[in-house]
């Protein structure tokens, strides 16, 4: 009797899986409408830490979810918000989604990239950038491209070029190409540069 249970309790343990990953995706896209941002779901939504719960319940259907889930981003509600006539760069009523997706894989750079480097500094949110673009480092060690992205926030936005230099040159140690080490070797110099009229000023 207990042999023939165990495909039922598989089955159900798939379909509550199943049930919870939907739920979850259809909280978040709520959250992403235009109305959230007014009537305030958009502040609890990136305030509230569901990484963890999120995660679990996706189980072996993160990687998929979380593609899903970019594919809305991109094909939706940033072209549609461009076709709008919106900076898609401040659009905050994608930040639910992509906080997903990084829960969902923590190596998908993309959602970091967005999130952190751009939709949260444009909008004022530069230490919670600083945050985003941390977590996706510690994910990411080897993507120059976060490398970039922070030693860029902390220098143009933070106005920290001290702080910006180890990044750089960190992302200068993981670039893949020709092409991205001229780009981190130039950073590198300007932010050198920088420091060195810094410290001229303060003589």
């Amino acid at each position: 009797m207990r042999q023939r249970r165990k495909p039922k309790r598989r089955l159900a343990r798939a379909l509550a899986t199943a049930c919870l990953l939907l739920v979850a995706a259809g909280s978040f896209d709520a959250a992403s409408m235009p109305t959230a941002v007014r009537e305030g779901y958009l502040q609890s939504a990136i305030g509230k830490d569901t990484s963890g719960s999120v995660a679990m319940a996706a189980g072996q259907f993160r990687s998929v979810a979380a593609n899903l889930l970019w594919m809305k981003v991109v094909d939706h509600y940033h072209h549609q918000h461009i076709a709008d006539g919106g900076d898609w760069s401040k659009n905050e009523s994608l930040l639910p989604m992509l906080k997903t997706i990084i829960a969902l894989d923590p190596h998908f750079v993309e959602a970091y990239y967005i999130m952190g480097g751009t939709i949260l500094p444009r909008t004022g949110h530069i230490n919670e950038g600083v945050a985003v673009l941390k977590k996706g480092i510690a994910q990411n060690p080897k993507d120059y491209e976060l490398d970039r992205q922070m030693a860029m926030l902390l220098a143009a936005n933070a106005h920290r070029p001290a702080d910006a230099l180890p990044y750089a040159q960190k992302g200068l140690e993981n670039a893949p190409d020709d092409f991205s080490r001229n780009i981190m070797k130039k950073l590198c110099r300007t932010l050198a540069g920088q420091i060195a009229d810094a410290r001229q000023a303060r003589l």
